[in-house]
């Protein structure tokens, strides 16, 4: 028999549920609230917020290293695209939501996720039934890949699951169902990752990481942005890169249409995201890339992103 439960039952069935992911969240803010709570079993969202039920909102996760939150700017003038892209209101009051969350956390070294929803209100697709834009922020454990990975370097492979279309692709939405497809192709695969293909044959993006590659006569690219999200670590990567050219240890930073060829012929290759960093690729498609070890270069992008990332121009104190 399926109980009716009065609203105590159903706080104390919350209260008792546990997972053991729970214990890397440290902080929620949510407008609906109003405020802040450290307590996993109530960081939770309204079923009708269309978020939940449609995919309809946009975030973004940004790194949060010794307090200081990296590369708050270019995160949220990004967020500020992706919002206008769907016509949601951009919240003016997130700076001061985003520290409150990150210093109620008593964690120096989080992962900050920003969602902003169409909000609660119908079930339908009509986002005029909303009641309006929300505001989520959470705080999570910073977990990067093994230390083994970044010795060794990672394997990747094609993507069966269709690009997005060029417009969605170009907005960070939560309408993720490709992405997560594509993540379970490559868990299911046994490998690290897999990249998209978009419809001309072109190399595009991870489920949640940018590709970019060396070429043999050293040009580092970038695949287009016709079918990609502009990454923020990317493009703070290939900015740092320019200092290589004056060394000549590269001859220049661009982008270029990748095919699956450019891969295997390419010197070094790199998956790059907030959570990766620089992360090198050795194997794509069971093949070696160059000579199936770790290139200089990769090893060099990663110091100079680790560097930044104490002592660069991008740092926001958030304690």
């Amino acid at each position: 028999m399926i109980s009716i439960l009065s609203s105590d039952e159903c706080r104390k069935a919350w209260q008792n549920f546990k997972h053991p992911a729970q214990s890397s969240y440290f902080a929620f803010y949510s407008s609906i609230l109003g405020g802040i709570t450290t307590d996993p079993a109530l960081m939770s969202l309204p079923l009708d917020d269309h978020l939940v039920h449609r995919g309809d909102g946009v975030f973004e996760a940004l790194k949060c290293i010794d307090g200081s939150i990296y590369l708050w700017q270019v995160h949220t003038d990004r967020l500020k695209k992706s919002c206008q892209g769907l016509g949601l209101n951009y919240p003016e009051n997130l700076l001061e939501v985003v520290i409150a969350t990150v210093k109620a956390s008593s964690e120096k070294n989080c992962i900050i996720r920003i969602f902003v929803s169409r909000g609660p209100g119908q079930f339908s697709t009509n986002p005029y039934d909303s009641v309006g834009a929300q505001l989520y922020v959470v705080t999570t454990k910073l977990v990067s890949p093994s230390a083994d990975k970044y010795a060794h370097g990672v394997a990747i492979g094609r993507s069966q699951i269709p690009s997005k279309e060029s417009w969605l692709a170009q907005l960070k939405t939560c309408n993720y169902l490709p992405n997560v497809m594509m993540k379970k192709e490559a868990v299911d695969r046994k490998i690290d990752f897999t990249i998209g293909i978009d419809p001309k044959g072109f190399i595009t993006e991870g489920s949640t990481e940018n590709i970019i590659l060396l070429t043999q006569n050293n040009l580092l690219v970038r695949p287009h942005f016709d079918y990609i999200l502009k990454g923020t670590t990317m493009s703070k990567v290939l900015n740092l890169a320019e200092s290589l050219v004056a060394k000549g240890m590269i001859q220049k930073v661009g982008e270029k249409n990748m095919l699956e060829a450019d891969l295997l012929s390419a010197k070094e290759v790199m998956m790059v995201g907030t959570t990766l960093d620089v992360l090198p690729v050795t194997h794509y498609e069971g093949k070696p890339i160059g000579n199936g070890q770790v290139g200089p270069i990769a090893k060099v992008l990663l110091e100079l992103l680790m560097a930044d990332q104490k002592t660069g121009s991008d740092l926001l104190s958030a304690l």
